[in-house]
């Protein structure tokens, strides 16, 4: 008889934004295949009301969306209980965790701390998936740490998506031993490219990710901009949205880069196979990471990534083999970067072979295993 198991995240796509959090996406598709899987999902309130009441969106079947009650930066120590209060007020979620034998709360706050509160009060088993930024950046928060932490040592078990990620754990709760479990890479879908990296006289780049600040995605294109007044022949295209968009464009018209540089907005994630066979590399300068997912697929389909050595990246990115670690904030690096790609034998097949052990398949079969 399969098991059941309850994913507990805010991460995942939606309806109305089908490209968001697509890892989760995976891991659910591959948990499966050994147990019977529903999703539980806050969504903020105003979204909640936008798409579900007023543009009529539903949950797809085997999910719980449901409004989750809070003001926006405002007392964000408050979070799990806000998000506690809206389980309780919404009764269906509150219902579905009561019933849980077994869950997984994918970000450590504020789903991990009240998927902890459950625990105390129903029972079941608990897996707590870290996945960056939730610990890297949360864990600096007084009353956001003494909640993790407590509700680490609840948990039946902590997962981290990185061996850095893990030691980050180690340290704010000694008391907790992490399992590293990275995610995976469906290869079947990010197949090996047809051509040889760096084969033509233009340098096609490619950066995937939110168009923010600590992506780095200001330091790119300063670094563009000087290897280009070097001579080297190169475009850019950039895949995804976020609030610094508009300063960004302004930025690339002020460099005169709109011939070379273009903002593709978000793309699906299917679509992003082909951008990635079309690329000589994926750049991705952020200041923090875990283990981007896309850094992953672009080595599955052979493509060299250029990427801050931070976080995890280190772990899964063979330096000359896979790509170039560069040092994160630094126009120098990137530029750097960017005019000696064109220097190494890429090989395409080695590329992909440094990460095929990273399945999706692996990942849910560890993570099967911590529930026995």
């Amino acid at each position: 008889m399969k098991k059941s198991i309850l994913f507990f995240t805010n991460l995942h796509p939606l309806p109305w934004q089908p490209a968001r959090a697509t890892y989760n996406f995976e891991e659910i598709r591959h948990l499966k295949a050994h147990a019977d899987v529903k999703v539980l999902m806050p969504v903020p309130w105003f979204t909640y009301f936008k798409q579900v009441v007023i543009n009529g969106h539903r949950s797809p079947e085997g999910f719980c969306l449901f409004p989750f009650f809070y003001i926006p930066k405002v007392l964000t120590s408050l979070h799990p209980l806000f998000l506690l209060l809206s389980l309780i007020i919404c009764v269906k979620p509150l219902v579905w965790l009561a019933k849980s034998e077994n869950v997984i709360a994918s970000w450590a706050y504020a789903e991990a701390v009240v998927a902890a509160l459950g625990k105390s009060v129903f029972k079941y088993k608990l897996i707590i998936e870290c996945l960056g930024s939730d610990v890297n950046a949360l864990m600096q928060q007084p009353l956001h740490k003494k909640q993790m932490r407590w509700a680490f040592k609840k948990s039946t078990a902590v997962t981290t998506k990185s061996k850095a990620l893990a030691k980050v754990v180690k340290k704010h709760v000694p008391e907790v031993n992490p399992h590293v479990i990275y995610n995976g890479v469906d290869f079947d879908v990010f197949t090996l490219r047809d051509t040889t990296p760096f084969s033509s006289e233009t340098q096609r780049l490619l950066f995937v990710g939110s168009l923010i600040p600590t992506k780095g995605v200001f330091e790119l294109i300063e670094g563009f901009e000087k290897a280009m007044l070097n001579g080297q022949m190169m475009t850019l295209r950039i895949a995804g949205e976020g609030g610094s968009k508009e300063a960004l464009q302004k930025l690339i018209s002020a460099k005169s880069l709109e011939h070379a540089v273009t903002l593709l907005g978000a793309i699906p994630h299917q679509s992003l196979v082909n951008e990635l066979h079309e690329s000589d590399a994926l750049i991705l300068p952020s200041y923090r990471e875990g283990v981007p997912n896309v850094i992953m697929e672009a080595l599955a389909t052979g493509t060299p990534v250029i990427a801050t050595d931070v976080g995890g990246i280190s772990e899964v990115l063979v330096p000359n083999l896979g790509g170039v670690l560069i040092a994160p904030q630094c126009t120098k690096s990137v530029t750097q970067a960017l005019l000696s790609m064109n220097k190494f034998g890429w090989d395409r097949k080695l590329i992909k072979d440094s990460i095929l052990k990273y399945t999706w398949h692996n990942a849910a079969t560890r993570i099967m295993s911590l529930f026995r």
